[in-house]
């Protein structure tokens, strides 16, 4: 996540959107009273040979008056933003005023989605080495990524949902699938200029999953109905197309 109050503007971080590209990217245009919370480590260090802003100012305090005949008395709680926080804690937590921020996410095809978060769930979680992960087999794959929607499937859409929900604001959803084009167009209506860095010159997250391994992933009729089901909201609310791209059918 980005609040920038030098741009006014909050990027709201999705999952397996790009978006930690995103936030590197634009961490070049932020000021230093500016919010920009984490990345990895090793990113981290990586914004530090282009010389641009590390996380910063990502922790905040939550003031709650009690006592009423007690003037001045307070109780102060921490709240700290990550990178995944959604925009209701801004709202309902920290009480920041946005009318007067331009505030953006990046959505993404929900059968594309969720296979990328399984690729990823499995390396990020452990579950299995990536070396390992290129010589299971078809059937392993299969039946791991079965488990997968199981448990974490509506899990997963739920938690999207939640990041770009807001009752009070607008939120601007940009779409994966058009990304460069997105980005020209972010940088006309924030009036980003002086790069530093173009965007796609650094690229971060990316999985050594051989062409070979992503193939062997097909989606059976349940998984289909399963997809369906729980990422509801994305296919009806940005006009997903809810057929199956071929790669994922047998």
């Amino acid at each position: 996540m980005i609040i920038s109050k030098k741009k006014k503007f909050i990027f709201l971080k999705t999952a397996k959107t790009a978006g930690s590209s995103i936030e590197f990217y634009l961490s070049q245009f932020c000021g230093n009273k500016d919010t920009i919370t984490s990345l990895r480590p090793h990113e981290e260090k990586l914004k530090r040979k282009f010389n641009i802003l590390k996380k910063q100012n990502y922790e905040y305090k939550k003031k709650k008056f009690a006592l009423k005949n007690f003037k001045k008395l307070n109780f102060s709680k921490k709240i700290v933003i990550n990178e995944h926080s959604s925009l209701k804690i801004l709202e309902d937590k920290i009480k920041m005023a946005l009318n007067h921020y331009y505030t953006f996410a990046f959505v993404r095809n929900p059968y594309h989605w969720i296979v990328s978060y399984f690729w990823w769930y499995l390396y990020d979680e452990k579950v299995i080495h990536i070396k390992d992960l290129n010589k299971l087999t078809k059937k392993e794959i299969n039946f791991l990524f079965r488990l997968f929607l199981k448990s974490k499937c509506l899990y997963f859409f739920t938690w999207m949902k939640d990041i770009i929900s807001s009752n009070k604001y607008k939120v601007h959803i940009y779409k994966f699938e058009n990304l460069e084009k997105n980005i020209q167009q972010l940088k006309s209506i924030l009036s980003l200029n002086n790069e530093k860095i173009k965007f796609g010159e650094v690229r971060l997250k990316e999985l050594s999953l051989n062409l070979k391994t992503k193939n062997k992933l097909k989606f059976t009729k349940e998984d289909i109905k399963v997809i369906r089901k729980d990422a509801k909201f994305f296919f009806s609310e940005y006009n997903y197309s809810k057929q199956v791209p071929k790669i994922f059918l047998k």
